[in-house]
């Protein structure tokens, strides 16, 4: 004959059987949720992560790029010109009176210390154009102040030839002295000054 009532220990047993597996339900639960959250939380931090990285990367690109091209600028900017178009004042006349032309200098080849100059100057007091192209040779570099010597031919009332010995004082100033086989200079001793102005291309 079964009891009408329980035992008080069964019903302890069976209770805290129930309970270990809601607690067990719980607790699984609460894994899942906590998987689910730290998923949750690895996509985000990698979505979240993925820009910046891209934004570091195309910053990273653009200081390489602006690197690059200020040492461009730089190589530029020491480089010799290719050529120098100017004026020039010099004292080239009987008269030794300041005349003024124009003068133009380019590099020959890829040598910096060569170049050839074309001059025409207008000569005041004998009122015609002189001429002269000439070879200018820069022994020391092009690097100013740089010092040059050269010699030319040209055509001023007749065959002229020159030598001159001068100094780039900076990419855009010159000063030198010559020796033109023509009437004038400094007690007519055909040594003539000459200085001037150019632009740089």
């Amino acid at each position: 004959m079964t009891p009408l009532f329980r035992k008080p220990e069964t019903r302890i047993r069976q209770s805290s059987i129930r309970v270990s597996r809601a607690e067990r339900k719980i607790a699984m639960r609460i894994r899942k949720l906590l998987g689910f959250a730290l998923l949750i939380l690895a996509l985000t931090a990698a979505m979240l992560a993925s820009p910046s990285a891209y934004a570091s990367e195309g910053l990273a690109q653009d200081r390489i790029d602006l690197f690059l091209a200020s040492r461009q600028m730089l190589a530029e900017e020491r480089a010799a010109p290719k050529m120098k178009v100017g004026m020039v004042l010099s004292t080239l006349g009987e008269d030794s009176e300041i005349s003024m032309g124009v003068r133009v200098e380019s590099r020959i080849g890829y040598e910096d210390s060569l170049r050839v100059i074309t001059e025409t100057t207008y000569l005041k007091e004998e009122k015609t154009i002189a001429g002269f192209l000439s070879i200018k040779f820069l022994p020391f570099g092009a690097e100013p102040p740089a010092m040059y010597l050269g010699a030319g031919a040209g055509y001023a009332k007749g065959f002229r030839y020159q030598a001159f010995l001068g100094v780039d004082l900076t990419k855009h100033f010159f000063a030198e002295v010559r020796y033109v086989n023509m009437p004038g200079g400094f007690g007519d001793s055909n040594l003539h000054l000459a200085a001037g102005f150019q632009f740089t291309y």
